[in-house]
């Protein structure tokens, strides 16, 4: 039995969940998106670039972050492939866990509905599972930190899922505060592509993303790290905690790099420019499932924020 354990986004990682790496061409992609069309697409393809990687050289990327995983002791699952579903490389959005629940996402795209139809044999191994009864919304738009759940209202969530996490947080005996995240423009595919935690009370954001409104409410809560534009065009805002004081992140992000080191962070760089052709990043993905509970009294950046 899996018991889902996740108090935030930094705490040690312990078991996760990765989805296969299969290679994938345009004509696929194009067809999963004329069955079911939306706005959101255009909006989407709009403020972000996308292209087909090299997938000789993206599955090696993919394949040395999940080296880095095991290495550091993670139990990484990869999920069944799926015949109707092009791509499963980011399987944060089909799930997320918030302390002992691991909750099942409502996605509006059909293709990530028939995507997270891979959890299936992982559920039954599963300590607590909790579906969410209404409106939309991702793991890629939820961000625990030892408190706060901010939810990011991106393209893939709504509102009324936000209100349906709500009850779904009150019938679980979750005590948290969920902070609604909104986007200065559209286009925004989730939160963590502007907003990530990458220390103890430490965020690493592309404010110009969000109203000045939400940044202020992120602000309240983390010391902050700005993030350029370049970066977060090129997905270097998604990354990944192993540990509160080990982060693995984007080998081109030189300022995140120094500006962890500093605070006395290890920051792990590492490539995954062709894996991010067609967006995603570390966090992306992975789906956490465990994480140790941890005290951040002592951690590098505690003094300078609230917990994270």
């Amino acid at each position: 039995m899996i018991q889902i354990h996740n108090p935030n986004d930094i705490a040690p990682l312990k078991e996760v969940v990765i989805g296969p790496y299969k290679r994938f061409g345009w004509w696929p992609l194009i067809r999963e998106t004329l069955r079911s069309p939306s706005l959101s697409y255009a909006f989407y393809l709009s403020s972000n670039t996308v292209s087909i990687p090299n997938h000789d050289i993206a599955q090696r990327e993919h394949e040395q972050f999940v080296s880095v995983l095991r290495e550091a002791g993670v139990v990484v699952r990869t999920l069944e492939t799926i015949d109707d579903v092009s791509v499963q490389l980011y399987p944060r959005d089909i799930a997320f866990a918030v302390d002992d629940v691991l909750f099942l996402a409502r996605s509006v795209d059909p293709v990530r509905q028939r995507e997270q139809r891979a959890l299936i044999p992982l559920l039954a191994e599963v300590s607590r599972v909790v579906p969410l009864d209404d409106g939309h919304i991702e793991g890629g738009d939820v961000i625990v930190t030892d408190d706060i759940v901010f939810v990011g209202l991106s393209e893939a969530t709504d509102l009324k899922g936000v209100g349906s996490l709500r009850r779904a947080f009150a019938r679980a005996g979750i005590d948290r505060q969920i902070v609604p995240i909104e986007f200065s423009h559209r286009g925004v595919v989730h939160l963590d592509t502007k907003l990530t935690l990458v220390g103890p009370g430490l965020g690493y954001i592309y404010s110009p993303s969000l109203k000045p409104r939400s940044r202020e409410k992120v602000a309240e809560h983390l010391e902050l790290i700005e993030a350029s534009e370049t970066e977060a065009l090129a997905l270097m805002v998604n990354t990944l905690a192993l540990a509160p004081d080990r982060i693995v992140i984007d080998e081109r992000a030189t300022h995140l790099e120094r500006e962890l080191s500093s605070r006395g962070i290890t920051p792990v760089p590492l490539k995954f420019s062709e894996v991010t052709r067609f967006p995603g990043g570390f966090r992306c993905a992975t789906l956490p499932l465990v994480r140790s509970s941890t005290s951040t009294a002592d951690s590098p950046t505690a003094g300078s924020a609230q917990a994270n």
